[in-house]
């Protein structure tokens, strides 16, 4: 409590401070801080996961085609499709009130909007119930003490929103925050790069755990790591 009441000063310092401010650059893309919370206002001034973009720019190459779980406001497709030279791209993004926010920050930045579902990622087609978060980086399908409303929207799973793009995409990043231990494993199998990262104070660390070995008995090894964020490569 001590130390929520510390940052929630913080944030409100630094809002105070930044007023007027509308958008922050991170790795030379600009992102639109239109209607975002004062808590995600100060995390994208300290650049808003550097670390793991700076992976993916490490792991992948201009040839590779993506598929991303929990874009979030696009700033991994920015990075993959910016400075990797990525083209074929697909953001899938479960939270609809994101939506406007990702298309502003591709407009901001002058790139053409990918292919976007916003749909949940799930272990199946059907319908989930979804948790909105102020902080939007908290959304999730599991049930957190943050929400600010929550949602029932439309699942796909992997292998049916893979069915249906343009492209087939050969690296799957993934963020969907503890909605990953829900993945069957032999949904992964037809990657060659992954991109997970893992919740284990949502999921428990026992079933984080046990996603990184069905993910390792399908013959991918580890290719590096950026906090809870893994990349696996397919031997």
């Amino acid at each position: 409590m001590i130390l929520e009441a510390i940052r929630s000063v913080r944030d409100l310092g630094f809002e105070i401070l930044t007023i007027g401010k509308r958008t922050v650059t991170v790795r030379n893309i600009t992102l639109s801080l239109d209607g975002v919370s004062r808590r995600m206002r100060y995390v994208m001034a300290r650049g808003y996961e550097d670390q793991d973009a700076a992976l993916a720019s490490r792991f992948l190459n201009c040839n590779d085609k993506v598929l991303e779980a929990g874009s979030a406001i696009g700033f991994m497709a920015l990075n993959c499709m910016m400075e990797i030279d990525i083209e074929d791209y697909c953001m899938v993004e479960a939270n609809p009130r994101l939506e406007a926010s990702i298309r502003e920050n591709f407009r901001l930045n002058g790139i053409s909007l990918p292919v976007l579902k916003t749909v949940a990622v799930g272990p199946s087609d059907g319908s989930i119930s979804f948790g909105i978060s102020q902080n939007f980086w908290s959304s999730s399908a599991l049930h957190r003490d943050n929400e600010a409303e929550r949602l029932t929207v439309p699942m796909l799973s992997i292998p049916t929103i893979v069915s249906d793009l343009p492209f087939r995409p050969n690296v799957l990043i993934m963020d969907i925050e503890g909605a990953e231990t829900s993945i069957p494993p032999n949904h992964f199998e037809s990657f060659e790069k992954l991109i997970i990262e893992f919740h284990p104070k949502l999921t428990g660390p026992g079933e984080a755990l046990e996603l990184e070995r069905n993910i390792t008995k399908r013959g991918f090894t580890e290719f590096g790591r950026a906090g809870g964020t893994i990349a696996f490569i397919k031997a």
